[in-house]
């Protein structure tokens, strides 16, 4: 979902006169703390998968932490208000995932509609340390991975099972590809409060 929406917003930004060039000039901070988080998470997921064990004990305590890592992150970049969409979809995933020890609950059935029976047979066998089957037991359902985008005819956007958080991160990260680049003749966010001081 995320992909597809920053790939389709590069596209639409560079129609409306934007300049990928453009986004060098965001100066984002802490990025190594983005990357650390996401490849965190990555590894939770690789390692999981391979059946390595001391994976199955530390993953749920690894997973929250890589949210704490996305949150410290999203704050060393508050200047940029288009990431204030994203810190709130952060938040709500984080919610989910701490009332839920650890992992991310998700629809067993939409998984399997969205073509991705790999992902539910790990699930189902907790070599997807990240993600559990949503059931009767789960607590905040509302807040997890419940909502399916379908198949398109035109194949893109792909089809996808994602959360209200998912939403907002991905909102976040169009805006913020659309007014990094400047499409539609906006001015560069963060620019404006910079040349203030």
């Amino acid at each position: 979902m995320l992909f597809d929406a920053v790939l389709a917003a590069i596209v639409v930004a560079l129609v409306a006169g934007g300049r990928l060039s453009r986004l060098a000039g965001l100066e984002l901070r802490w990025t190594w703390v983005f990357v650390a988080a996401f490849a965190l998470q990555f590894a939770i997921k690789l390692l999981g998968i391979r059946g390595w064990q001391p994976m199955a004990a530390a993953a749920p305590a690894l997973h929250v932490f890589s949210y704490l890592l996305l949150f410290a992150a999203l704050a060393a970049n508050r200047r940029l208000w288009s990431l204030c969409f994203v810190a709130l979809g952060v938040a709500l995933n984080f919610t989910a995932i701490v009332a839920n020890a650890g992992a991310m609950p998700v629809r067993s059935d939409l998984v399997r509609a969205a073509g991705q029976q790999r992902l539910l047979a790990a699930v189902e066998v907790g070599r997807f340390p990240t993600h559990r089957l949503l059931d009767e037991h789960t607590r905040l359902p509302w807040l997890a991975d419940r909502y399916f985008l379908p198949p398109l005819p035109t194949r893109f956007p792909r089809s996808c099972v994602f959360s209200p958080g998912d939403v907002f991160i991905t909102l976040g990260a169009v805006l913020l590809v659309l007014r990094g680049m400047g499409a539609f003749g906006w001015g560069q966010e963060g620019k404006e409060a910079g040349s203030s001081k």
